[in-house]
């Protein structure tokens, strides 16, 4: 029998919620459900498969205890025929336990497979939809078990990963709303939650507990086709490692999945640790927004941070890593890779005479460090270019530049039609008072305004002579105004 005439055929199930076996998964979601907040919506993220299914029964029935906003979300990936089935069997399965249904409809771009692969592109557009349907305080429910959170463990020690790619999935995590950043540094009326119940309940727990239902595969859960091949590496993992592991250790997928729960306490002091670090090698005041930080939502935004080198000095090289990573980590940018890194520490011991810097990137943003007068210049940018993280200002940009430093001089009540305000010319010099005639490059270096920043002078014409009247910076405003005439 097909997926779509078994579809059709499903009946209600031969038992009901009300009488579902206590279990530990029902324990667990339970606990979950309890520690949300009433006033905003639980969304759980029901892709058809078992384990989807299951967490969505799961919690349907925890909240008859503990009464919930329950809503279920779908996302149709359109990679395959068996999209259109997982997502009839998801309205159908919404229809049965009374909750709300959202589909997510994808259109995946083939540039990004090529990129980051079909698995890792799937993965994040489809993260992208679940995340687009929240609200300030929701959170989201995912269905990844203990088998899961084994497979992930492996994955991540075969690529290399260190402490926090060995901790696997995290139970619970902050999300930005409508966005893939982790929100940690995000207020918490910013955020959203990511919820993983069942990550200490196992896949056969959940087969288990499907048969005491009376459920079965094609009925009432749809098996993904592509979940068999092998050419992905989870599925060789899931479908060739494991089982050998489990021959000689029956145990090895809680195992794995405890020892990557001992690392997530492991790195969560770490993470303490780091923070305290980099509140100490980080300038007061340094983490401020940038222009291109204020324009229209889908332009180009940046920030900066700024760290002490001489205070970096003072640590460890060890500690020096982890600070330097944690700060990436902790608001979502690019880590450095290996090489980026040494090069960052090699400036620590021998700094170099003049401005330095590395860049590197991810696929949806890049990051670039300058050294300059003893501090690192951390500027990331949302904005990936062919030649990585550019430098060049467009013209949406001047025309913002330009406009605030109008709006600048027309609040000191000055008269707008006697100057105009435009950009630095070559050659270009201010006449100031008891100082005499300076060229504006001198003044921009005695501003302490960096190199790559000084495009963002703008300067104020007196109309009759040409003479710079002042100049304006978006970190200073009008700090400088020339001698009077005369």
């Amino acid at each position: 029998m097909s997926l779509s005439s078994s579809l059709d055929s499903m009946s209600s199930s031969p038992q009901s919620l009300g009488e579902m076996a206590e279990s530990r998964a029902l324990v667990a979601v339970r606990a979950a459900l309890a520690a949300t907040d009433s006033r905003h919506t639980v969304w759980i993220a029901l892709s058809g498969g078992l384990d989807s299914v299951m967490l969505a029964r799961l919690v349907a029935r925890a909240a008859q205890e503990c009464p919930r906003r329950l809503r279920l979300v779908h996302v149709h990936h359109g990679l395959q025929a068996a999209n259109d089935d997982f997502e009839r069997l998801a309205r159908r399965l919404a229809s049965r336990l009374g909750l709300p249904l959202s589909v997510r409809h994808l259109a995946l771009d083939e540039a990004a497979f090529k990129s980051r692969g079909v698995e890792a592109a799937a993965r994040e557009a489809r993260l992208a939809a679940l995340t687009a349907c929240l609200a300030a305080g929701d959170s989201l429910w995912l269905a990844q078990h203990q088998d899961d959170q084994a497979e992930t463990l492996l994955l991540n020690a075969l690529r290399g990963s260190g402490g926090r790619g060995l901790a696997a999935m995290p139970p619970e995590r902050a999300l930005t709303v409508g966005n893939l950043s982790t929100g940690r540094d995000l207020p918490p009326h910013a955020r959203a939650r990511l919820v993983r119940p069942l990550l200490d309940v196992s896949r056969r727990d959940l087969e288990t507990l499907a048969s005491q239902q009376g459920l079965c595969v094609s009925r009432d859960w749809c098996e993904d086709p592509s979940n068999l091949s092998q050419r992905f590496d989870r599925n060789y993992l899931r479908h060739t490692v494991l089982p050998a592991l489990e021959g000689r250790w029956p145990q090895a997928a809680g195992s794995l999945a405890r020892s990557a729960q001992q690392l997530q306490e492991e790195q969560s002091l770490l993470d303490e640790l780091a923070a305290e670090l980099l509140a100490k090698v980080r300038l007061s005041g340094a983490e401020r927004v940038t222009p291109g930080q204020e324009l229209e939502q889908g332009q180009e935004q940046e920030q900066e941070v700024q760290l002490s080198l001489a205070r970096l000095g003072e640590l460890s090289e060890p500690r020096q890593r982890l600070v330097l990573r944690h700060l990436c980590q902790s608001r979502g940018w690019p880590v450095p890779p290996r090489g980026r890194l040494a090069s960052l520490q090699q400036w620590i011991v021998t700094p170099p005479d003049s401005v330095a810097e590395v860049r590197w990137h991810s696929p949806v943003s890049s990051l670039v460090v300058r050294l300059w007068r003893g501090q690192l210049w951390w500027q990331v940018s949302d904005t990936v270019t062919r030649h990585g993280l550019g430098d060049g200002v467009s013209d949406c940009q001047r025309r913002e530049l330009d406009d605030r430093a109008r709006q600048s001089w027309q609040a000191l009540a000055a008269q707008e039609d006697e100057v105009v305000i435009g950009q630095r010319q070559p050659g270009d010099v201010m006449r100031l008072a008891d100082r005499g005639r300076r060229d504006l490059k001198r003044l921009l270096q005695e501003a302490d305004i960096p190199p790559w920043q000084r495009h963002q002078l703008r300067v104020a014409r007196r109309v009759r002579d040409q003479a710079i009247v002042a100049l304006w910076h978006p970190a200073c405003g009008w700090w400088l105004r020339a001698k009077p005439s005369g």
